[in-house]
């Protein structure tokens, strides 16, 4: 990995404080992003008004849907057991 002498520096020295090699600093902070930016792609976060709109579009009858409902009911292309 292409790092600036910056970066450089700075991950050397935060790696030190810890009293962990480079490396080991580097992939324990990049796991640690990596878990929030996962979490944060998985969740979804509403304000009140909005989760009330969503719990009352939940509660409404969904619409008709024909052509649904005929491949719904119809045998598909791969045989059951």
């Amino acid at each position: 990995m292409r790092v600036s002498d910056r970066q450089e520096r700075i991950l050397r020295a935060a790696a030190e404080v810890t009293g962990e090699t480079l490396t080991g600093f580097v992939l324990a902070a990049a796991t640690e992003r990596a878990e929030t930016v996962l979490e944060r792609a998985e969740r979804i976060d509403l304000g009140a008004e909005a989760f009330e709109r969503f719990v009352t579009a939940l509660d409404q009858r969904g619409e008709d849907m024909p052509v649904v409902r005929r491949y719904a009911s119809s045998r598909g292309p791969i045989p059951s057991r």
